[in-house]
């Protein structure tokens, strides 16, 4: 071998997704299993349908997802996380606007007796007062920090100005909700999403059938129902809305607009189009207002894909005095992309870039896992990643000034600055 002779420079055509196994447990629980794995390490993850939108007051999802494993009469919640300590498991909460998830993780020798004490504790779970009052007071006393923040503000009223003060998606707690939030109301919302409707498992790891078997054990205390959900429209406030706040040094701009899912035939465009503008370090949204003008040291852009919506968002941070610039500049990059066309090195120094990041992103049993959590929960045929690929290879740059003219339209933008 000749190690002076770099070796030959060759781009994606294909990702060959690797498929985990479907098990059918008790009460048509899906387990997705992944066994090939080198080494003794195993993640489970449980997903139920008991995000944000799902809850009947604000907040609750949040708090019963973090609560899940906070004791009973039998076990308190320092007892249940010593003895999975004790196994060398280590657990994962997570709660967004759609799911709520637990995530284990283990060795294969210790799975079982991590699982058991996280099985016993969540079906059991009584959300202590002690335990509740407890997180109730870390919970305001970050979110009275957080209020001071510019950037968090500026989020919070975007999602209200997206989506509308009433959608679930752009629904924000203030802090009166913390004071009327009850433990009541965490195990009515335990109860009907998490002990009454289905959940999906994930599991990545070279476990035995005694796991399967306790996974199916499980599963038929869990319920067979569905959630249900009944989606409503989105109502974007396009326009401008400032908030002032005099003592803060910076001010947050986040501007953006409703934008398309994973399955529209825009989008595979849209996400090369949105790399380009502000999408990855060498942008032109960075190398025009942080490189060249110096207003912020960081900016970008990106497609955040919901369950039931989608919107495409620019967020960034800069003095006040230069706000007015940087949205004007923000606006600039949007003619250049809707008026000339993408110089052909920019153009496939971006696919490189995007091609290169599937190939990372897909390494591993782990990652291989996620794009097919992805495929699942979005309902997407299972060649999307391939179909991606060949979007990106054949993508012009005709095509990307198209979709500039149709997206990047002032008058439908929404616009919020904070500071």
């Amino acid at each position: 071998m000749n190690r002076s002779i770099a070796p030959e420079f060759k781009q994606a055509e294909n990702l060959d997704l690797v498929l985990p196994e479907e098990i059918v447990l008790e009460n048509g629980i899906s387990l997705f299993w992944l066994r090939d794995v080198k080494d003794d390490s195993v993640r489970l993850d449980i997903e139920w349908f008991a995000g944000s939108k799902y809850q009947h007051k604000k907040l609750v999802a949040g708090f019963t997802n973090k609560l899940l494993l906070s004791g009973n009469s039998k076990k308190s919640a320092r007892t249940i996380s010593e003895e999975i300590d004790f196994y060398g498991g280590f657990i994962q909460d997570e709660c967004d606007k759609d799911h709520a998830a637990i995530t284990l993780y283990g060795l294969r020798e210790n799975f079982r007796s991590i699982f058991n004490v996280f099985s016993e504790a969540m079906l059991n779970c009584e959300f202590p007062d002690k335990e509740f009052e407890e997180e109730r007071t870390i919970a305001l006393s970050r979110f009275k920090i957080d209020s001071d923040k510019v950037k968090y503000v500026c989020q919070r009223t975007f999602n209200t100005c997206m989506f509308g003060e009433n959608h679930p998606y752009g629904m924000v707690a203030d802090e009166p909700d913390f004071i009327q939030l009850t433990r009541e109301d965490l195990q009515q919302f335990y109860k009907t999403h998490y002990l009454g409707t289905i959940p999906v498992l994930f599991l990545v790891g070279n476990v035995d059938k005694t796991v399967i078997d306790d996974l199916r054990q499980w599963s038929a205390s869990m319920s067979s129902q569905k959630p249900v959900f009944v989606k409503r429209d989105v109502k974007p406030v396009p326009g401008r809305t400032e908030i002032a706040k005099p003592e803060a040094i910076q001010s947050a701009i986040r501007l953006g607009r409703i934008a398309v899912d994973k399955k529209h035939p825009d989008y595979f465009g849209l996400q090369l189009l949105d790399t380009i503008l502000g999408g990855y370090f060498g942008s032109r949204l960075m190398t025009n207002i942080r490189e060249d003008k110096g207003y912020t040291y960081g900016i970008g852009s990106s497609v955040a894909v919901l369950e039931d919506s989608a919107y495409f968002f620019i967020s960034t941070e800069v003095a006040k005095e230069v706000k007015e610039n940087t949205v004007h500049e923000i606006y600039a990059e949007f003619d250049r992309l809707k008026n000339e066309l993408i110089p052909a090195d920019e153009l496939e120094r971006v696919k490189n870039y995007m091609l290169g990041e599937f190939l990372r992103n897909s390494d591993g049993p782990g990652a291989m896992m996620e794009s097919f959590k992805n495929i699942w929960f979005n309902k997407l045929p299972v060649s999307y990643y391939s179909d991606f690929i060949h979007a990106i290879h054949r993508i012009t740059a005709d095509d990307l000034k198209n979709l500039a003219q149709k997206y990047f339209v002032k008058d439908q933008m929404v616009e919020v600055i904070v500071g």
